[in-house]
């Protein structure tokens, strides 16, 4: 009898030992089970910092990128923009280089001061005259009325048949014959020109040409191809025209 509950006692320590070893076993894999989850969790939040991170890093950097391609794209233009250009240099005009075609020059043998005068005051209305290309001058149209209301004053002249007469402008025509042995210099086409009844001696023979205001006139075309400029100067002894091609 003593032997059956010595032998009970043995086997129901083996359970109980067997028993703590399988609970152990179970307290340790719990443990175990536990301490992975833990890491695990840890692991998974790290990463997800760490994606946090480069995703923050590579939305900063899409940022910069994309902020580097817009001033990029402001400073170069795309598409059908037109690249700015350096304007080019602007070269400086250089002004017309002007000519003299022909020049004529007549002596003032009679030097009465009325006669002077008139010469002096015709010259005034005919200095810097242009004329265009292709375009007509009129005498009489650029000096105008040569009465004494228009500031012209009595000098001797000739009338219709030769004779020397005291006239309102007289001395005009020296102005007139001068510009018409201009104009034969430089070779433009006369088209009205009158001779004097007697003959003048500040120009070569049958070189001469009058004028009668409303009558006779001197007139001749510009066919020179340029504008010309008439300079008309004078003094108490010669009257000098240029024309000069500008």
């Amino acid at each position: 009898m003593e032997k059956n509950n010595n032998g009970e006692k043995i086997a129901l320590a083996i359970v109980i030992f067997i028993i703590f070893i399988v609970i152990g076993y179970l307290i340790f894999s719990v443990f175990t089970s536990n301490s992975s989850l833990l890491n695990n969790t840890i692991d998974e939040k790290n990463n997800n910092n760490t994606n946090t991170s480069s995703n923050s890093n590579t939305n900063s950097d899409q940022t910069t990128n994309n902020n580097l391609n817009e001033k990029v794209e402001k400073q170069i233009p795309t598409g059908d923009s037109k690249v700015p250009t350096t304007p080019p240099k602007e070269e400086p005009v250089q002004p017309k280089k002007e000519e003299i075609i022909a020049t004529f020059t007549t002596t003032i043998y009679d030097k009465d001061a009325n006669r002077v005068a008139n010469i002096s005051l015709a010259n005034s209305k005919l200095n810097g005259k242009v004329i265009k290309n292709g375009e007509e001058f009129s005498f009489n149209n650029t000096i105008g009325p040569m009465n004494e209301t228009q500031g012209f004053k009595k000098a001797l002249g000739f009338d219709s048949k030769g004779k020397k007469i005291q006239i309102s402008g007289g001395g005009l025509c020296q102005i007139s014959s001068t510009i018409y042995n201009a104009v034969l210099i430089a070779g433009l086409n006369v088209t009205e020109r009158h001779p004097h009844s007697k003959r003048v001696y500040y120009v070569p023979k049958d070189k001469d040409a009058t004028i009668v205001y409303g009558k006779l006139d001197f007139k001749f075309v510009n066919t020179s191809g340029s504008d010309i400029r008439i300079d008309a100067i004078n003094d108490n002894v010669n009257v000098k025209i240029n024309l000069v091609k500008i």
